[in-house]
């Protein structure tokens, strides 16, 4: 079937084009005019050259999850305020703000132009998780679009908020240990090596803490390089292993095994998966294809695996309950909430629950963490600086001593 190009004039005056694959002019022109668009061109496509079919996609066309939650927002505004569909998908493509809600403007405008709804055109979307397209569907079959897009613009504002709170948890420490390992470094290599030099011209033993710096700076540097491409080894086999499902299964097991550090990441993890899973079962989404979509979400292996043999496990007609209980994804009193939404017909308030009880747990452990973390870095990079500074000085002092 031919692909044919068109212009056209929407109600509100703009000006729109896209690609259409109809029978012929006639019918491109019929399906525009059912939509309430004026064509003024139509024409045979051209067809794409060797270079555009092998051009690869380009990264800076990735939609962030910044972008698709303030486009999700902007649609919701305007379908909640009545703005028809096509005008409100026109507005946000003509904004001159950031490009990536414009651009996805486009193409879903596109899309409901040619006569897609907007959840098939988001379905074919690339950028967009299964859930979006899920989400708005159902609020297409109730005839509440402007709700789902509501509760879709929520979930992402709490997803975003979830790993604003994680990463803030471990950004404090993760900072101070590197400017702790550079600053040991720089010691160890440019400073201490000085030293030495001076107290052999002056023919001196130095003190123990300059012979403890002196060895640990002659040791570092026969290690330093051997040692920084071991590193670049090790991370290039992780790099490479890391498309294997299994692999990172494993990683993400070990790392929830963390003491603290892997108890946060799991509660947040399974914060994110409740929340978003009874906003699925609330919109209408079946629980299987709910599972599914909210296991694609997930940004840990061990929790999409997990959600899999859920989904298979709820198909064949065992509880939610129990099959998330049993696969370890929800913490005890999560579970329970769940057990008890699923037996009185609540499921999906009941997971809405535990999505907020577990998110208060993720705000009071990450509270605590940084609590306990933020005096103990300050006081061992205070007593690692102190160590060098009396090192340093002592060496000064008693080399100063000499020289008089």
């Amino acid at each position: 079937m031919p692909r044919f190009h068109y212009r056209a004039l929407q109600p509100s005056g703009a000006e729109i084009a896209g690609e259409l694959i109809a029978d012929s002019e006639h019918d491109v022109a019929a399906r525009l005019q059912a939509v309430g668009n004026y064509p003024i061109e139509i024409g045979a496509a051209a067809r794409p050259g060797l270079a555009a079919r092998w051009r690869l996609p380009s990264g800076s066309n990735r939609l962030s999850a910044r972008d698709l939650e303030l486009f999700t927002r902007q649609l919701a505004t305007l379908a909640s305020a009545g703005v028809a569909l096509d005008r409100g998908l026109g507005l946000i493509a003509a904004g001159r703000g950031r490009r990536g809600p414009a651009r996805l403007g486009r193409d879903l405008l596109a899309a409901v132009n040619r006569g897609d709804s907007l959840s098939r055109a988001c379905r074919e979307q690339p950028g967009l998780p299964p859930h979006y397209a899920m989400m708005i569907a159902a609020g297409e079959a109730r005839g509440d679009l402007g709700g789902a897009l509501d509760r879709l613009a929520e979930v992402l504002e709490k997803g975003r908020a979830a790993s604003r709170a994680l990463i803030g948890a471990l950004l404090y420490p993760a900072s101070v240990l590197v400017v702790a390992c550079l600053s040991v470094s720089f010691l160890l290599v440019f400073v201490v090596p000085r030293f030495e030099g001076l107290l052999t011209s002056f023919q001196h033993e130095p003190p123990w803490t300059m012979r403890l710096l002196l060895g640990a700076s002659a040791l570092f540097q026969q290690i330093a390089l051997p040692g920084l491409l071991i590193l670049l080894v090790l991370g290039g086999l992780v790099v490479v292993r890391w498309r294997d499902p299994g692999f990172r299964t494993a990683c993400d097991r070990r790392l929830l095994a963390l003491p603290g550090l892997g108890g946060l990441i799991g509660k947040a993890e399974a914060e994110r998966l409740t929340f978003l899973l009874g906003n699925l079962i609330g919109a209408g989404v079946p629980v299987p294809d709910a599972a599914a979509a909210a296991g694609a979400a997930m940004t840990r292996q061990s929790f999409r695996d997990g959600l899999a043999a859920a989904q298979q496990r709820i198909e064949r007609g065992d509880s939610v309950a129990a099959t998330l209980g049993e696969s370890g994804l929800l913490p005890d009193i999560a579970g329970e909430l769940v057990r008890a939404g699923e037996e009185t017909g609540d499921l999906a308030p009941m997971l809405l629950k535990a999505s907020d009880i577990l998110r208060r747990e993720v705000e009071s452990s990450s509270t605590e963490l940084i609590g306990l973390v933020t005096p103990v870095a300050i006081v061992l990079l205070g007593l690692l600086v102190g160590l060098f500074a009396v090192a340093m000085l002592g060496t000064v002092m008693e080399v100063y001593d000499i020289g008089n």
